[in-house]
């Protein structure tokens, strides 16, 4: 039935609360369940947009608004002023309203928008969706992006959670849903933890996944590891701290020459006796063949006393033991050629 051969057929009546059959769901699709924006707001503007129902054989049923009947049952009124469905709507109609009363008021998030596209199919009597229809209602005809957008419904509940609060990307959350149960879970359960972009999640899962793949374990078993799981349970580390901690932990252990490099780099680097006011740093995560050489000043005298200190540097043979070895410790290869370069 296409949208625009139908036409209003809701009829505007006030019934009592009670007669309303919220418990039936077939027509949901909003994802929220929290009433305290509506308890709020309803008793200052009223009930602004009407609910609609289904008349039923001895109740009605919900087709639409169902946070808004939750709402008014909470701050404990009697009856209520609804929009009236004929008992003999179609299903698809009746789905039609559904979806356009949420996308009318708000944009869907992701999952909504999933759900819509799976309740009209089910309703549709050829289980398809008229493009000018899913267009009318602000739902892709694509049909690829229609189909990644169902299959987020089909999702472990805690990767949808993380889609609904953005937490996890509309291209993360495809990417899981090629996973095991189980993995596809604990990486949500971090991606919400952290909050970290899509990029970052991206890496995350190769690093896991190579490690994995390097030791022959289970992606589970590196996720699980003592330190791993201890610093995300960490209470003293903020979300940015945590996930840069947790990007090193998996580097190291996914390239182990990286470690040695530092820990090689460090050992020389204190041989020079730098001081409080010079400092050598070497690119993040080894990563480059530049270093960084900075001082600190407070007073022009500061400058003649460093310019000694920096002349003994430039004769000092760990630094150019440093320096003629940056190549080999801090090119940027890949880090199974590191392996290899530690291991021999």
């Amino acid at each position: 039935m296409a949208l625009d051969s139908d036409p209003f057929l809701e009829s505007l009546e006030t019934i009592p609360l009670a007669d309303i059959d919220s418990g039936a769901e077939r027509f949901r699709i909003t994802t929220r369940s929290d009433l305290d924006d509506l308890c709020a707001s309803i008793p200052k503007l009223g009930l602004l947009n009407p609910p609609r129902v289904l008349s039923g054989v001895s109740r009605f049923l919900m087709v639409s608004g169902f946070r808004r009947v939750a709402a008014c049952r909470r701050l404990g009124w009697d009856r209520l002023r609804v929009g009236v469905m004929p008992s003999d709507s179609s299903p698809y109609h009746c789905a039609c309203r559904a979806v356009g009363d949420n996308a009318t008021q708000r944009p869907l998030n992701l999952i909504e928008a999933g759900r819509s596209l799976l309740l009209l199919e089910r309703c549709a009597a050829d289980g398809k969706i008229p493009p000018d229809d899913a267009g009318a209602l602000g739902l892709p005809s694509n049909p690829g992006v229609a189909a990644k957008l169902k299959d987020l419904c089909r999702l472990p509940s805690a990767v949808q959670q993380g889609v609904i609060e953005c937490s996890i990307p509309f291209a993360m959350a495809v990417e899981l849903g090629r996973m095991e149960p189980a993995l596809a879970i604990d990486l949500a359960g971090i991606f919400r933890e952290l909050r970290i972009g899509l990029n970052k999640q991206r890496e995350m899962v190769s690093l896991i996944t190579e490690i994995a793949h390097r030791e022959t374990i289970p992606a589970r078993r590196v996720m699980q590891e003592r330190q791993l799981a201890g610093l995300l349970q960490a209470a003293d580390l903020d979300r940015s701290q945590k996930a840069r901690q947790l990007r090193k932990l998996l580097r190291q252990r996914r390239f182990p020459a990286l470690q040695a490099a530092e820990h090689h780099f460090q050992a020389l680097r204190q041989q020079l006796k730098l001081g409080e006011n010079i400092h050598l740093t070497p690119p993040q995560d080894f990563e480059g063949i530049g270093m960084t050489l900075s001082v600190v000043i407070e007073s022009l005298d500061d400058i003649g006393r460093l310019r000694g200190k920096l002349d003994e540097l430039a004769n000092h043979p760990d630094l150019k033991r440093i320096l003629d070895g940056k190549r080999r410790l801090f090119a940027p290869a890949s880090a199974d050629g590191l392996d290899e370069q530690a291991a021999s």
